[in-house]
């Protein structure tokens, strides 16, 4: 499991007894401010201990929902626009407007860690949002897998947010042929 700097100061008390866990080999240093009590070989869990503006999207959103049979190749996660930039390799981060970037966020547990992911419904609308970066099969493989989830879609929520963007056209066109 992962503890970011300010877990350990209330589990070991201070610095000190910090560096003596690491010595006897309790725990281990990931990074600068990321620590482990176990074996880890998934790179990206700072993003999601030290920054509480990141979002599971797209891909990696579709992934944890059901929703694919693809495993993506980064960590899809959304940030708000004034956001600094994820110096990591595996992630693709897209700078979203601070006015719906939580809108449908929710916490899961992926891997003992808490992470925020975009609901269902939320993920339906990135999907139509992000149509033409995605590969085509794909897309139409991932707008498949919805409408078999469909009786799982809150559409009234679905509807709620779909307001909040400028594609609440596009939205509703391929949610009524595609989806429903």
């Amino acid at each position: 499991m992962f503890y970011t700097y300010k877990e350990m100061i209330k589990r070991y008390t201070n610095d000190y007894q910090i560096k003596k866990a690491l010595n006897r080999n309790e725990i281990r240093k990931v990074k600068p401010g990321l620590y482990s009590d176990g074996e880890t070989l998934f790179d990206a869990p700072e993003i999601f201990l030290k920054r509480d503006d990141t979002v599971l999207t797209l891909q990696s959103a579709f992934q944890i929902h059901g929703v694919t049979d693809y495993i993506p190749e980064y960590i899809y996660v959304a940030t708000p626009r004034n956001a600094y930039p994820i110096d990591n390799l595996e992630v693709k981060q897209t700078f979203m407007s601070n006015k719906y970037h939580r809108l449908g966020v929710q916490s899961k547990m992926v891997d003992n860690i808490k992470v925020n992911v975009y609901d269902l419904e939320r993920s339906l609308i990135e999907l139509i949002r992000y149509e033409k970066k995605m590969p085509f099969e794909e897309y139409h493989h991932v707008l498949r897998k919805f409408r078999e989830k469909r009786d799982n879609i809150d559409f009234n929520k679905l509807m709620s947010y779909a307001k909040h963007f400028r594609s609440y056209k596009k939205i509703t066109t391929v949610v009524q042929n595609s989806i429903m």
